[in-house]
């Protein structure tokens, strides 16, 4: 099996386009009575937008861990090492 290697401005591109995805989510949620798409049952904030603004929230929240995340940055403990 080959192993399929992703640059660092491709993954940085894919996670700041889920961080936009996340924030769409977030704001059809937040405004979904506003926009027409909500329940009419008082004009409250339904069960359904709460749910919607948390997906949004974790969806952008991993694309931003994924824009931010740099492979190799991390230094080598010094735990494992055994002075002589």
């Amino acid at each position: 099996m080959e192993e399929t290697t992703v640059d660092a401005h491709t993954r940085k591109l894919a996670g700041w386009v889920i961080v936009a995805i996340g924030a769409v989510i977030v704001l059809v949620g937040a405004l979904a009575d506003q926009i027409g798409l909500g329940e009419d049952e008082g004009g409250g904030f339904g069960g359904r937008q709460v749910a919607a603004v948390i997906v949004g929230l974790v969806v952008a929240a991993i694309g931003l861990g994924l824009a931010l995340w740099q492979p190799g940055s991390r230094e080598p403990t010094t735990a494992a090492q055994s002075e002589p």
